[in-house]
């Protein structure tokens, strides 16, 4: 991994040194300080970089500066990437034709560097995790890649979560990706694309199938923290994600698993822990903790998956001699 830091340069020096930082790292840009005194005082700022397979991956931070590129920039280095912003501290607003998107820690933007843009860190002091992604191999992935520049994806909750999470881990383990570096630089463009939008048949093309294994994995785990909500349903869990219903189920096949079997055979084992484990509960409770809203049906599918109806399986669980006191939590 390369750094480049202006910690250790003269004042005078440090800003001029920090503009040529940029260019080496990005792409041809213009930086501006905050005021125009901050020439002569003391500049911070900080890259560290390495490479994904054909992705760049930088931890860039600073103080407050505006970083421009335009017409000038572009036809002096002419680039076909696009810059994805993740914000760490700080704030940042990534403007783009005519739209601005502003940036708060866990949440990232692209720009587009074959367009002018401008990046306003606005902070006293700001990090940033930031990809430079091939053009080409994010452009067909997304549905409108004019709409998809300088627009807010949060890491809050849905695919954006999802891919807040993958860029992070990819940012920090960058040093340890060796021989399968291309693979998860594909990944991590598709997560991408999923977050910004993707096209209207991702499931057709050849790439999708790494973005629906990353969907089906975020479902799971949505899932499991969501047992005892009765109302989990497919709509439900599409709408959070932000996918269609039909893309939403596309993605859980690849297991040889429907949503509604998921969900039942995990609401199952949770019920089978706390039998055992919760004795003091009834059985009926249990049941409806985790989503069951007829308790026939709770005790039908359970011996189903269990070849035992509940009350036997937590009578196995018990020592000799304590199943009568218990026989009153049916």
């Amino acid at each position: 991994m390369d750094c480049w830091s202006t910690a250790d340069l003269p004042c005078r020096e440090q800003f001029s040194f920090w503009k040529e930082v940029l260019c080496q790292n990005y792409v041809a840009l213009d930086a501006v300080p905050d005021d125009t005194s901050a020439r002569q005082r003391s500049f911070f700022g900080e890259v560290s970089a390495h490479t994904l397979s054909t992705i760049n991956v930088t931890t860039i931070q600073s103080t407050k500066q505006l970083i421009l590129r335009g017409r000038r920039e572009i036809s002096r280095m002419p680039s076909e990437v696009y810059f994805l912003n993740l914000q760490i501290s700080g704030e940042c607003r990534m403007k783009q034709f005519g739209r601005e998107a502003h940036l708060r820690p866990g949440e990232f933007a692209l720009v587009d560097s074959t367009e002018p843009y401008e990046n306003d860190y606005c902070s006293e002091r700001w990090e940033q995790f930031s990809f430079r992604i091939p053009r080409h191999l994010l452009l067909p992935l997304v549905r409108d890649p004019r709409v998809a520049v300088a627009t807010r994806v949060s890491g809050s909750e849905g695919i954006g979560a999802l891919a807040v999470s993958w860029l992070k881990s990819v940012n920090r383990n960058v040093q340890k990706i060796q021989s399968d570096e291309a693979q998860v630089g594909r990944q991590l463009v598709e997560v991408v694309a999923m977050s910004l939008g993707l096209q209207t048949n991702p499931v057709d093309t050849g790439t999708g199938t790494r973005a629906k294994k990353a969907l089906h994995d975020a479902v799971v785990e949505y899932i499991n923290l969501n047992l005892a909500d009765p109302n989990l349903s497919p709509p439900k869990v599409a709408a959070h994600f932000g996918v269609s219903r039909r893309y939403l189920h596309k993605a859980l096949e690849e297991s040889g698993s429907s949503f509604s079997q998921i969900v039942l055979g995990k609401r199952l084992e949770r019920c089978a822990t706390d039998l055992t484990q919760r004795r003091e509960r009834a059985i009926g409770d249990i049941a409806m903790r985790w989503g069951f809203n007829d308790f026939s049906h709770f005790s039908r599918t359970f011996k189903l998956k269990f070849g035992i109806p509940p009350r036997d399986y937590r009578a196995a669980s018990l020592p000799f001699g304590h199943n009568d006191q218990l026989r009153g939590l049916a």
